[in-house]
């Protein structure tokens, strides 16, 4: 059987004439996957730059928390309303902001002298970025409702791709020619990406509502539907969980007996093979629940990323550590896409941005109390219990997944 990106990039040559959105859909695959290999190649070897600023061994773990979470300080608050503006001028404007504010503020870091200036610039890049939640948003609105499922797991692919080669070129490049390159190819890439959205995407004007941008009306929509609610609390709860060890991994490799020379390309080689599972199963996922539901699909999945978490802790050496890290991008790759397009068959018509937007400042606060969270722990006590701590909040989103009934899903998807 062929893997579902295969057969989407067959279906487009087929139906792409007729069927604008698998067009834009691609087009958006290869502009994420290229920002993502950029915004990823920075992340293995942030902790050890922390290092190279004159931060101690001591606090190096709670400037690791604090320089990985700062920008998703600022993008909690501001992506909801990114996501408004979007419903209202086009999502497409969106989309080239974020990719414009997220190469300045990345090639900045580049020049940075001191800790002060990178967590300054890290909230910069929170505050203008939100590519990938302005991307959510145009497929979730653009996209069939039947389709919602297949277009968000195969946009998901491009992050899994760009997670998959990111973290290598980061490390090799930070280990052959030294941290500061990477924030300059960053920014390079980050401008191609821009010049392709510019030059390719179309957007329908029927996309836009023309409507004032309410964040607290998108807000209210929310919080009078409880399933909205639980959908949120789940992608901040289960986001939160994947993101909480990335702070500490360089030193739990360590930990592991992996060698110090090694640790940016070893770290940059964990991350990406979480990638290489996400790649490989996002869009199985996706289509799955468009077939059978959102409950079943999650509970399996959560249980899985649980144990997978759990069982890191009790690897004898680092080598241990890899093929657990497939497995465990195998059964995340089911969490965002399957979250978001069960949010995006719950959304009222017209507010999809909005509401999208809010679903993704879930999943950034997440990504903001992940690190927070891991820097807190590790600086108290010993590494594990972060994993152990990660695996805790993925049992919650498991037993949030099993409250929704499969009478009510079956209901939703065909409205």
């Amino acid at each position: 059987m062929k893997h579902p990106l295969f057969r989407f990039f067959r279906d487009l040559r087929k139906e792409g004439a007729k069927e604008p959105w698998r067009r834009n859909l691609m087009v958006l695959w290869l502009s994420q996957f290229i920002a993502l290999i950029g915004m990823s190649g920075v992340i293995p070897f942030l902790p050890l730059y922390v290092r190279d600023l004159g931060i101690s061994d001591a606090d190096a773990p709670l400037w690791s928390g604090l320089i990985v979470a700062a920008p998703f300080a600022m993008a909690s608050i501001l992506t909801p309303l990114w996501g408004a503006l979007g419903d209202r001028y086009g999502q497409k404007l969106m989309i080239v902001r974020a990719l414009a504010g997220l190469g300045v503020s990345v090639g900045l870091m580049g020049f940075a002298t001191n800790i002060w200036m990178l967590f300054a610039l890290r909230l910069f890049q929170g505050g203008v970025s939100g590519f990938v939640a302005s991307n959510n948003a145009f497929v979730s609105a653009q996209t069939p409702p039947e389709k919602a499922g297949y277009a968000l797991g195969t946009l998901q692919t491009s992050i899994s791709a760009g997670f998959i080669v990111g973290p290598m070129i980061g490390g090799f490049i930070s280990d052959a020619f030294g941290f500061r390159s990477v924030f300059f190819f960053v920014a390079f890439v980050c401008l191609v990406s821009m010049l392709v959205v510019m030059h390719n995407v179309k957007e329908s004007p029927g996309i836009r509502t023309g409507k004032p941008a309410r964040v607290l009306k998108n807000l209210a929509i929310v919080r009078e539907d409880k399933w909205l609610v639980r959908l949120m609390l789940m992608l901040f709860l289960g986001q939160t969980a994947v993101v909480m060890t990335g702070p500490i991994f360089p030193y739990f490799l360590q930990e592991k007996g992996a060698p110090e020379s090694m640790l940016s390309s070893l770290a940059g080689l964990a991350f990406s093979l979480v990638g290489v599972g996400i790649l490989i199963s996002s869009p199985w996922w996706g289509s799955r629940s468009d077939k059978i539901g959102y409950r079943r699909a999650m509970t399996l999945a959560t249980a899985l990323v649980a144990s997978g978490m759990i069982a890191q802790i009790f690897v004898p050496s680092y080598e241990w550590i890899f093929p657990l890290r497939v497995v465990i991008g195998l059964f995340v790759g089911a969490l965002l896409p399957l979250t978001y397009s069960e949010l995006t068959r719950r959304s009222p018509a017209g507010r999809k941005g909005g509401i999208m937007g809010l679903a993704s400042s879930a999943t950034l606060m997440g990504n903001l109390t992940g690190p927070l969270l891991c820097a807190l722990i590790a600086t108290n006590l010993p590494l594990s219990y972060a994993f152990a701590a990660a695996a805790t909040l993925m049992i919650g989103v498991h037993f949030l997944s099993r409250t929704f009934r499969p009478s009510e899903l079956k209901a939703s998807q065909v409205s």
